[in-house]
C-alpha cells in the first residue's frame, strides 16, 4: 500500500505494476530460475550474519567476504581451467569459502586477540575487500581483451553452477544444504550450546566455562565462509566473471535478511527467498511498467523496513493477542 502511493506519484499504472512485479517474480521458469539466483547470494551471507547474531556478534562484513569468496574462487577456477567440469566446480566452491573464511576470520582475530570490536573491523574490511579487487581487476588480473573495462577474463562454461530441470539453479540446492547445516550447528551440537551461550553475554560465558575467544573468533570464521560461498556461488551461478562492484549491496541486504528471520536457520531461507523473490520482480517490472529505478529501491526498502518491523517482538506479541482475542470472540 505505501509503495502504491510512490508508484502514483509517478504516474505508473498501479495494478499493472503489481501485476508485472508478481509476472517477473513468479510468472515462468525462468522468473523462478531468476528469482532465486538473486536470492542465493543474499540468503547465504544472511546465513553467516544469523550465526553471529546468535553469539551476539555483528557480522556487518558480508560484503568483504563475498568479494574474498569470490577473488579466491575466479582465481583457482582461471589457474585450474583444465580441471573436469565437476572437480572445478567443487574447487571453486571451497575456494570461496576459503577466502571468505579467512576474511572473517581476521575479523575474529582481532576481537578475540584485541579486544577489538567486530562492529568496526567488519565494515572497514568490507572496504578493504571492495578496493583490492577493484585494484586486481583493473591490473593484475584485467581480461586483456575486455576493452579496458574492471573486470577478470570469463570464467569455462564447464565451471557454471548448473541449472536443475531449467528453473532451480544449483545455488538453490546450496542455499537448502546450507540451511539445515545451520540448523544442525546450532541446534543440535554442542558448538552450537556454546554460539548460544555466548550470545547470552561473555560473563555468563565465561562462568560456565566457556573458551570465549575461541568461539568468537570461530563464530566470525563460520560466517566468513558462508559469505564466501554467496560470492563463489553468485560468480559461477549467474556473474561468469569477477568485476568491479561485483555485488550490489548483497552483504547489507543479508543483514537485513537475518534481522526478519530472527536468527533461526529456517526464518532466515523464507525472507531470503522471499527479498529475492521481490527484488527480481521489481527489477524485471521497471522497464514494462515504467518504474523509476529510485522508486524501485523505495519498493523494496519499504517492504523490508514493514517485515522487520512486523517481526519485532512487540508487534508479533501485539499480533498474537489480537488473534486470540479474535478466537475467543468467535467462540
Amino acid at each position: 500500500m505505501v509503495g502504491s502511493i510512490f508508484l502514483a506519484i509517478d504516474g505508473v499504472d498501479v495494478g499493472y505494476a503489481m501485476q508485472e512485479i508478481l509476472d517477473q517474480a513468479f510468472g515462468s521458469s525462468f522468473a523462478v530460475k531468476n528469482s532465486l539466483i538473486e536470492a542465493v547470494p543474499i540468503t547465504m551471507v544472511a546465513f553467516g550474519v544469523t550465526v553471529a547474531f546468535r553469539a551476539g556478534i555483528f557480522n556487518l562484513g558480508g560484503e568483504g567476504q563475498i568479494y574474498a569468496g569470490a577473488l579466491a574462487s575466479v582465481l583457482v577456477i582461471l589457474g585450474l581451467s583444465g580441471v573436469p567440469g565437476p572437480i572445478l566446480i567443487v574447487l571453486g566452491l571451497i575456494a570461496g569459502m576459503i577466502g571468505g573464511g579467512i576474511w572473517g576470520g581476521i575479523a575474529g582475530a582481532l576481537r578475540s586477540r584485541l579486544g577489538l570490536s567486530e562492529i568496526i573491523t567488519t565494515i572497514m574490511l568490507n572496504f578493504i575487500a571492495f578496493w583490492i579487487v577493484s585494484y586486481l581487476v583493473r591490473g593484475p588480473i584485467q581480461d586483456p581483451d575486455g576493452a579496458g573495462y574492471p573486470y577478470t577474463k570469463e570464467i569455462p562454461a564447464k565451471a557454471d553452477l548448473p541449472v536443475i530441470g531449467g528453473s532451480i539453479p544449483l545455488g538453490a540446492i546450496l542455499l537448502v544444504v546450507a540451511a539445515i547445516v545451520v540448523w544442525v550447528l546450532l541446534e543440535r551440537t554442542r558448538a552450537g550450546i556454546s554460539i548460544k551461550s555466548l550470545g547470552s553475554g561473555e560473563a555468563t560465558g565465561r562462568f560456565a566455562g566457556l573458551r570465549v575467544e575461541r568461539t568468537g573468533f570461530a563464530v566470525l570464521l563460520i560466517a566468513g565462509v558462508f559469505g564466501g560461498l554467496a560470492g563463489a556461488a553468485s560468480l559461477m551461478g549467474n556473474e561468469g566473471r569477477l568485476s568491479d562492484f561485483f555485488s550490489p549491496g548483497w552483504g547489507f541486504i543479508g543483514v537485513m535478511t537475518a534481522l526478519i528471520g530472527r536468527g533461526t536457520a529456517i526464518g532466515t531461507l523464507v525472507a531470503g527467498l522471499l527479498i529475492g523473490f521481490l527484488s527480481n520482480g521489481i527489477t524485471g517490472a521497471q522497464s514494462a511498467a515504467g518504474i523509476p529505478t529510485s522508486t524501485a529501491q523505495i519498493l523494496i526498502g519499504v517492504f523490508v523496513l514493514f517485515l522487520i518491523i512486523v517481526n519485532t517482538d512487540v508487534v508479533a506479541t501485539a499480533l498474537r493477542r489480537a488473534a486470540s482475542s479474535l478466537k475467543g470472540v468467535r467462540g
